[in-house]
């Protein structure tokens, strides 16, 4: 029995080592086109795992930066990976995806919940996959996905140059989400620590910042972050004048449609960025 726990435990101590991502290089990069080349970046005294991809054909690409939701596994970035390889494919663009404080194989020091240290972990990765020969620095866009969309409305105003912003199925006004809603799980994972009185980051407060335009897509019947947080935001940009524009998918909880995500960001990328794919001139 104990020779047969020592094997189980070489057995993961292997396969943890193997799935250990290593440092990008253009190298490593250059041989994979097309595909999401798994690696690490230092950031806040730790390491943090991220997945860059590159179109198949040559020249300096805009890059998208992904930002991941929630899971119960933790899985991090490695569950949008075929979104960012999509992007590659579809508008040649180069794709970082980052997994986030508490996610995946990223170890740093805070708080997953803490808005310091995921605004240090993305710029960090953006600074990191800038110097690469495929990526066009000058052309930013950022995408955030259900937990990681509330962290992009976080950090929109704090990377330089953003071309765009989307939104997907996130939750912006995180103290009034935590007040109203009825869902344990949910206000556990916004408060791990069972504070009396919480602290969260109003993204909707500081959205008059943004510079970039915005799209913002949300299910009209999502029971785990209402449509009101959508309309919130959306509120705010108008009385900002900031350039938007809100999707609401009137059929559809928090998972939403992928062909019509799918055509309704398209369009918008290209509207406000344009695709990198020669055959799009």
């Amino acid at each position: 029995m104990a020779m047969r726990l020592i094997f189980q435990l070489l057995i993961l101590i292997f396969i943890a080592a193997c799935n250990n991502p290593s440092i990008l290089s253009p190298r490593t990069a250059q041989d994979s086109p097309g595909k999401a080349v798994q690696f690490s970046y230092d950031s806040r005294g730790g390491t943090v795992e991220g997945f860059f991809s590159r179109p198949e054909c040559e020249g300096r690409f805009p890059l998208i930066v992904l930002l991941h939701g929630h899971s119960w596994f933790r899985t991090g970035a490695k569950q949008i990976v075929p979104v960012a390889e999509e992007f590659s494919k579809e508008l040649c663009y180069a794709t970082l995806a980052v997994s986030l404080p508490g996610y995946g194989l990223t170890h740093v020091p805070g708080s997953g919940t803490d808005t310091e240290s995921v605004t240090e972990v993305i710029l960090d990765g953006i600074a990191n996959i800038k110097g690469l020969p495929w990526v066009d620095g000058t052309k930013v866009m950022l995408y955030g996905f259900s937990r990681g969309a509330s962290f992009a409305a976080i950090i929109a105003a704090k990377i330089p140059r953003l071309q765009s912003i989307i939104l997907h199925s996130g939750a912006y006004d995180i103290t009034r989400l935590y007040r109203d809603t009825s869902s344990p799980w949910l206000r556990r994972l916004l408060n791990p620590n069972g504070e009396a009185e919480p602290f969260f980051f109003d993204a909707v407060a500081v959205a008059s910042d943004w510079k970039a335009p915005t799209l913002i897509l949300h299910g009209g019947k999502d029971k785990v972050i209402p449509p009101s947080q959508a309309v919130m935001l959306h509120n705010q940009l108008e009385a900002s004048r900031k350039p938007h524009r809100l999707v609401i998918f009137p059929d559809s909880g928090h998972r939403l449609p992928p062909s019509g995500v799918k055509n309704e960001v398209v369009s918008f990328l290209k509207q406000h960025v344009g695709s990198n794919c020669l055959n799009d001139y």
